[in-house]
């Protein structure tokens, strides 16, 4: 890193708020536009609301895709590059006043990270359609989406496998993954790991933080998000393929973990895409 100099640069921004503690700001960038190493003074989280981004911090790269939130610490050394459609994204920098709020949920500020979940992009979009009312109303509905965030992104980044993860688990997780759209009990997955199911349910809880059925459920949620996007399949349809009983079924769900129906948060993401 000693070759490179960072700087305190704020490219292409096009709007600017403060709310209590956090600074919000909207940036735009051109395609194919690159940014050399630079740092931000505060820690920070960005949404990426449209277009995609790679990014080079600590000698690795990662993707920064449409709906992702990026987090990262103060004075963190990072450069990017845009995609062929440019990039539009919202910037939370947690100010010297709020830090200790955000400290609670170290890890989200502690290295640079990316974090996805549909949830996550979903309060992504509301923030960034409330970061443009100007109101009195609108400064305590920043904040608190922004608390909201940081909590989410805290469990999302929890949620991810690390060291110290047994084999048998992860292979449990990753069953999980592979056999989404099925129907299958938890004595089903113990007999394929070869474990005592309730071993599995405990481990499993403590290492997620949740059980093995919410688990699959935020799965489903997000297989289905990213259908809702990427295609124009009726939402019933999506709904059986992630495993859902039935629309309604997948239409309370989904509300339950976005705060949207499904034809609210396909209608919203693609209208941002557009703008």
């Amino acid at each position: 890193m000693a070759s490179h100099s960072p700087q305190h640069i704020e490219p292409g921004i096009t709007a600017h708020r403060t709310v209590t503690g956090f600074s919000l700001k909207e940036f735009s960038q051109a395609p194919n536009c690159r940014l050399p190493w630079h740092e931000h003074e505060h820690a920070s989280i960005c949404f990426v609301v449209s277009g995609f981004y790679a990014e080079r911090a600590r000698g690795r790269e990662q993707e920064c895709a449409s709906h992702s939130m990026v987090l990262k610490p103060a004075a963190e050394p990072h450069a990017n590059v845009f995609g062929r459609s440019g990039g539009r994204c919202l910037l939370i920098e947690v100010l010297p006043g709020r830090h200790d709020t955000v400290e609670q949920f170290s890890k989200v500020t502690a290295t640079p990270t990316l974090a996805r979940s549909a949830r996550l992009a979903a309060l992504g979009h509301r923030l960034h359609g409330e970061f443009f009312q100007i109101d009195d109303a609108s400064r305590l509905a920043l904040e608190g989406l922004i608390l909201e965030v940081v909590a989410d992104a805290s469990r999302a980044i929890a949620n991810e496998s690390g060291p110290g993860e047994p084999q048998w688990l992860r292979s449990a997780r990753e069953l999980l993954h592979d056999r989404l759209g099925e129907s299958f009990t938890l004595s089903d997955v113990a007999s394929a790991v070869g474990i005592h199911p309730a071993h599995l349910a405990r481990t499993f809880r403590k290492r997620y933080g949740c059980t093995l059925g919410e688990y699959v459920r935020r799965l489903r949620i997000e297989r289905a998000s990213r259908d809702l996007v990427r295609s124009r399949v009726p939402v019933c349809e999506i709904a059986l393929a992630a495993g859902f009983y039935d629309q309604s079924h997948f239409v309370k769900v989904f509300r339950r973990h976005t705060g949207m129906t499904p034809a609210e948060y396909r209608a919203r993401v693609r209208a941002t895409t557009r703008e």
